[in-house]
C-alpha cells in the first residue's frame, strides 16, 4: 500500500465517457439478472400437495424461502456497496474492470448455491454458500484496495483510512469463511447460525472504525 499515483500504463477511462458509463451499466444490469434468478430457487412448489395450507407449504418450501431472502438481501447489500463504492471513483482502469467482473462470476453464481442452500441440509451445500459469499465480499475489499492503489478515487483517503476501512469489508469473508469448517465439524445448522453474528459484528465494527483517529 506505497501509492495512490495513477497508472499510466493502464487504460483509464473518465466518469462521464461512454466507456465509464457502459461499464457501469453493465455491472448494475447483473446485479439485477442476479437478483431475478433468485426466484428460480423457490422449485418446492412442485411438490404434489405444497398447497393444500399454510403449514403443507412451509413444509415444502420453507427452507427455499429462508435461502432466497438470505441471498436476495446478500446482493442487494452487495450492490448497494458497489454503487457506493463506483460513486466515489473518477476514472475506471482496465484492471478495476476485470476485478469487478470476477466479483460478478460470483454474483451470478449465488442462484445456484442458494438453491443448494434452500434444498440440502448437508454441510457441503453449506460451504458452497459460505465460500461463494465470501469470495463476493473479499473481492469487493481487492476492488477498493486496487482503486486506491490506482489512484482512481475522488479525494483519495490516506493510507491508514483506507486500511481502516478495510476492517469492515473483511468481516463477512472472515465470519463465513469460519462457518466452513463449523459446518463439517458441528453441524451445517450451527454453520447458518452462526451467519447472524454478522447483524451485530458489522456495525458494531463499522461505528469502532470511523471513531479511530485519522492519524
Amino acid at each position: 500500500m506505497a501509492s495512490n499515483s495513477p497508472d499510466p500504463g493502464a487504460p483509464r477511462f473518465p466518469r462521464g465517457t461512454p466507456e465509464f458509463d457502459r461499464a457501469l451499466a453493465f455491472f448494475d444490469a447483473t446485479y439485477a439478472v442476479a437478483l431475478t434468478l433468485l426466484v428460480t430457487t423457490l422449485d418446492g412448489i412442485q411438490v404434489p400437495g405444497a398447497w393444500a395450507d399454510l403449514a403443507a407449504l412451509w413444509a415444502a418450501i420453507g427452507n427455499e424461502i429462508v435461502a432466497f431472502f438470505l441471498a436476495f438481501a446478500i446482493v442487494a447489500f452487495y450492490w448497494r456497496s458497489n454503487h457506493a463504492f463506483v460513486a466515489r471513483l473518477h476514472h475506471l482502469s482496465g484492471r478495476l474492470i476485470t476485478v469487478n467482473l470476477v466479483l460478478l462470476a460470483f454474483v451470478v453464481l449465488l442462484p445456484f448455491s442458494t438453491d443448494a442452500l434452500g434444498e440440502h441440509q448437508e454441510p457441503l451445500a453449506t460451504a458452497v454458500f459460505a465460500g461463494n459469499v465470501a469470495v463476493i465480499s473479499s473481492t469487493e475489499a481487492v476492488m477498493s484496495l486496487l482503486a486506491w492503489h490506482r489512484g482512481l478515487i475522488s479525494a483519495p483517503p490516506s493510507p491508514r483510512r483506507i486500511r481502516l476501512e478495510l476492517v469492515p469489508q473483511l468481516v463477512p469473508p472472515a465470519v463465513f469463511l469460519a462457518s466452513i469448517p463449523v459446518a463439517f465439524l458441528v453441524s451445517s445448522s450451527a454453520a447458518r447460525l452462526s451467519w447472524l453474528s454478522l447483524v451485530v459484528l458489522s456495525p458494531v465494527v463499522g461505528i469502532l472504525v470511523s471513531r479511530r483517529p485519522l492519524m
